[in-house]
């Protein structure tokens, strides 16, 4: 992973494994600490498709959904059910929704309901909309 200054950017040439976001980096680093940061960016580099999301808004929902969520920093599937989520698509999704809300806090949703466990009520809905 190579952390570069957002001037040098060019939407063009950017590569996985490639983030212009210094800044935020550097938020994230300074509100949750340098264990947080790395496991963030461990998550989003997992495959080669995700390493090419490293984008701001990408990269402040996957933190914040860590930090709100701390029950999945002991989910033994953590790095696996990351790689299997196409972040790229989320986030064009995201940004297609046009919620009129920043594109991060439709991400960090979105990203969420693929580690939503139903609790016993919303299971009992789902058997009784099957039937």
């Amino acid at each position: 992973m190579k952390l570069f200054d957002g001037h040098l950017h060019s939407p063009t040439s950017r590569k996985p494994f490639e983030c212009y976001c210094k800044p935020t980096v550097r938020e994230i680093g300074a509100d949750h600490g340098e264990d947080h940061m790395k496991l963030v960016f461990m998550l989003m580099t997992g495959n080669k498709a995700n390493a090419a999301e490293l984008y701001a808004d990408m990269l402040k929902a996957v933190s914040s959904l860590l930090a709100r969520n701390p029950a999945l920093l002991r989910s033994p599937t953590l790095v696996e059910d990351f790689n299997s989520i196409d972040l790229g698509s989320l986030r064009r999704k995201a940004k297609a929704m046009n919620c009129g809300i920043p594109t991060t806090h439709v991400l960090r949703v979105l990203i969420g309901i693929k580690f939503f466990q139903p609790l016993q009520g919303d299971l009992l809905d789902m058997i009784g909309e099957a039937a």
